[in-house]
């Protein structure tokens, strides 16, 4: 791991959680206001279409299927794709609440119907249950759902995107090094698998024992092969986990392929024992925001 004079690993460290925060911080917002936004046309087009909820039908799923996402959360409490499926005879509603979605059957679309008359919460549709003026209270309802779809999208949506971003840094890093992205859906076994001055990206590599996934493999010279795992973390306790899980990847590539080199390109709450239990087990770290210490290591190996 590359450091400037005087630096140390807590330094780096540092840097990357302050840097991480800004990202965190600067994206979700994003996500979470494109979601509220979203969600609540979803909202008033089935409170629209169905008198307030009051005359809810199998039609309106038909129609336009995303609103079992709306459903999904007016159910006390909000349940999961898997677990509203699983009540109404379907594996999970992921297909319905896709940019583009399925259309429901009808005998799927009418059991979500008679779920939902008798398990609405009745706390988000008081009007229901109260002979309340529906006027009165429905800003609130959905303000309330809408604000917790929200929530749960924006934050699946980051967790997607940022380990995009990462991974797209590293590919980036590796083209700038002089090497080739090239494609492959089979099995790394054999360091010839990969021609030499390429990688390639997601792929298995073939252990003793299971295969293990590499986020990035690469060739840069005929006798050289790295396997690198990309981590970008966002929760401090969650690090002792990622970095167990690339210490036990590095063992097993190691295993299969004992002349390699493993590397690990990390960002965000690492404390710096971890980066040092890395480096104790060779394995080469390259911060997210430093990557051209991954460029020099690569045309090192050239």
């Amino acid at each position: 791991m590359q450091l400037a004079d005087g630096e140390t690993i807590a330094d780096v460290v540092k840097e990357s959680q302050q840097l991480e925060e800004e990202i965190f911080l600067n994206q979700i917002r994003e996500f979470y206001d494109d979601e509220l936004k979203k969600n609540k046309e979803l909202y008033d087009f089935v409170a629209d279409h169905t008198n307030n909820f009051r005359d809810f039908d199998a039609e309106i799923i038909r129609q336009e299927p995303n609103v079992v996402k709306i459903l999904r959360y007016l159910v006390k409490p909000p349940i999961s794709q898997m677990k509203f499926g699983q009540f109404n005879g379907v594996g999970s509603t992921t297909n319905y609440e896709d940019d583009d979605p399925s259309t429901p059957a009808k005998d799927t679309a009418e059991a979500m119907a008679r779920f939902m008359e008798q398990n609405m919460d009745e706390r988000k549709v008081p009007w229901l249950y109260n002979n309340d003026d529906a006027d009165a209270f429905i800003d609130v309802s959905r303000d309330w759902t809408c604000d917790i779809i929200a929530q749960s999208e924006a934050n699946t949506r980051y967790r997607n995107w940022r380990k995009d971003v990462q991974e797209d840094k590293v590919s980036e890093a590796m083209k700038g090094a002089g090497l080739r992205h090239v494609s492959r859906s089979s099995t790394i076994s054999d360091i010839d698998d990969l021609p030499a001055g390429t990688f390639v990206s997601e792929t298995k590599v073939a252990c003793p024992g299971d295969d293990q996934k590499a986020d990035f493999v690469a060739r840069p010279a005929k006798d050289e092969i790295l396997f690198l795992e990309a981590k970008a973390i966002g929760v401090k306790i969650d690090s002792y986990k990622r970095i167990k899980e690339i210490r036990n990847k590095g063992s097993d590539w190691r295993a299969g392929f004992p002349n390699a080199r493993v590397g690990a390109a990390v960002a965000g709450w690492i404390p710096d024992s971890q980066i040092e239990t890395l480096l104790g087990d060779d394995i080469e770290v390259f911060w997210e925001h430093r990557l051209e210490s991954l460029q020099d290591y690569l045309q090192s190996m050239m």
